[in-house]
């Protein structure tokens, strides 16, 4: 059963179409990944991320690619990169270099933006001294870590320990989350929900400001609803609703002017490999 946990919980989590990767899978199918093979698919539809962030529009989602590899020890999972250290039918333990998420706010062209164009909505600007808050730089950054997946009859989970390695920070980040399938049918719903939290660095990275705030540690917790139906081996349904409250820390800011982040798609997904 290599790879099934991360693959099982990375489906229920964060894409509601379900893969599974099974010892006994020889080829793709609605339900199987192949080991060693990749698997690549694109979702085409409407949504949209609201941003929390003084003078900043929300960011459109049309169209979303999804790249993934699984070998037996070494995973590729869009922008994450994993290595197996420990694996059984329950429990999954990786080493990790995920990238922060933060970013995406401040820099339409993230690529954790995907292929976003344009921009919808605004509101109005701040005083200069934050408009050049809200402009400063933030480089890409990667945290590297620790990940524990495990799974029980009816819960799949993650927990993260992580710490910012490419030097722009050096802060903390702890991420948890849970996903419970509502229905086993071909109307797949997936409830999950989880939180993360941020050192005071990590925070302060991003929505400190110079000389007005300097932020503590942060605990966002999230909730999120996705639908997904199996059209045919390549074509699927997906749809998903996705709200993050953000912790005082972050929306006491005086660049950031909402207490949430909601994120919400509908659309179809077309696999290519």
């Amino acid at each position: 059963m290599r790879r099934a946990l991360h693959v099982l919980f990375i489906g229920l989590l964060l894409a509601p179409a379900v893969s599974y990767a099974q010892s006994s899978c020889k080829t793709p199918s609605a339900d199987c990944v192949v080991v060693g093979e990749w698997d690549v698919s694109v979702s085409l539809g409407l949504g949209e991320r609201s941003n929390p962030i003084a003078s900043s529009s929300s960011i459109p989602l049309v169209v979303i690619p999804q790249i993934s590899y699984y070998g037996r020890r070494v995973f590729l999972d869009n922008l994450e990169l994993g290595y197996t250290l420990y694996e059984n039918d329950a429990h999954i333990v990786n080493v990790l270099a995920t990238p922060g998420y933060d970013r995406v706010f401040f820099v339409r062209d993230d690529l954790q933006n995907y292929f976003v164009p344009g921009a919808a909505g605004s509101v109005s600007a701040p005083t200069p001294e934050l408009q050049e808050a809200v402009d400063r730089p933030r480089q890409t950054t990667y945290f590297a870590g620790i990940e524990w997946i495990f799974n029980t009859e009816s819960i799949t989970g993650q927990l993260d320990a992580l710490y910012e390695a490419t030097g722009r920070h050096k802060g903390y980040e702890l991420r948890g989350a849970l996903a419970v399938p509502l229905t086993r049918s071909r109307n797949s719903f997936v409830l999950s929900g989880g939180f993360t939290w941020k050192s005071a660095a990590t925070v302060d990275y991003y929505y400190g400001v110079d000389g007005y705030y300097s932020p503590g540690a942060a605990f966002n917790p999230f909730i999120k609803l996705g639908y997904a139906r199996a059209l045919s081996d390549r074509w699927s349904i997906n749809a998903f609703a996705h709200y993050e409250y953000l912790d005082d820390a972050i929306a006491s800011s005086p660049i950031v002017t909402d207490h949430a982040v909601t994120t919400v798609f509908a659309g179809v997904i077309f696999k290519v490999l």
